[in-house]
């Protein structure tokens, strides 16, 4: 039986010698997987211990611990559409915000974009330094790319929103709720909720009983990436941003 030319010429180039070029890169990838083996053997400990930590941050704060159907689903709609519009698709990390955050550090000649998931926002919260390098936002990525493979989306979401800081010493979306609003998560109004979900980018500068006219501002960012989402309507957006907020600090 006569072999094809084809079937010589793959098995003619799989059996040739190998020049120093493709020697060179055998050894770039035996190094990176000996890397990212090293790595995560380091870093897996603290990855798997992710539900404990926020467990403790909750205690520590006397935050109020919520699941997600204890929470007002305006808060987590409005939350994704506005620090991570991917996240129910994204392996932990958004390439489109690392390369717009990437541009605008360029541009600053600092680190002024942070260009994070949610997921990365839960590690650098947790196991991070915040100081913004960028030996911290390479070890970020690879640790949100590891979490997304060992927690659900739904498990990712959960603990972020119990352990994130809220302002007015309010770590958690129920302990902020009580702060701001005097009622539970789960009881929130859309207006409440879409104002708390725009706090995570500046906590304290955003605090609506300290700084009211810019926790609004910061409202309608929201309310218009929902808008842009498609999640509600112009109008709609509108009417949620002139509704009263009723602030306990009032």
């Amino acid at each position: 039986m006569a072999i094809s030319p084809r079937v010589l010429s793959v098995v003619g180039f799989m059996t040739k010698p190998r020049g120093p070029l493709v020697k060179w890169w055998i050894w770039i990838v035996v190094l990176l997987v000996a890397f990212l083996a090293a790595f995560y053997v380091r870093y897996w400990s603290a990855l798997t211990s992710l539900p404990t930590r926020v467990h403790n941050r909750i205690l520590a704060h006397h935050s109020i611990p919520v699941s997600l159907n204890q929470v007002s689903p305006w808060f987590t709609k409005a939350l994704i559409a506005t620090e991570d519009r991917s996240f129910y698709r994204n392996w932990g990390i958004s390439f489109e915000g690392i390369g717009r955050a990437l541009v605008v550090d360029i541009e600053t000649e600092s680190f002024a974009q942070g260009g994070s998931t949610i997921t990365q926002q839960l590690i650098r919260d947790l196991l991070l330094s915040p100081h913004k390098t960028i030996p911290r936002k390479v070890t970020g990525t690879l640790l949100a790319l590891m979490t997304t493979l060992l927690y659900s989306k739904q498990e990712i979401l959960t603990m972020y929103i119990n352990e994130v800081y809220l302002g007015h010493n309010s770590y958690g979306v129920g302990r902020a709720a009580q702060t701001y609003f005097g009622r539970s998560a789960q009881n929130l109004s859309p207006a409440q909720a879409t104002l708390l979900a725009g706090l995570p980018q500046a906590p304290s500068a955003l605090n609506p009983d300290n700084h009211y006219h810019q926790a609004k501002t910061r409202q309608w960012e929201v309310l218009d990436s929902m808008v842009s989402d498609r999640l509600i309507t112009l109008p709609t957006a509108h009417h949620i941003f002139s509704a009263p907020l009723n602030l306990v600090g009032s």
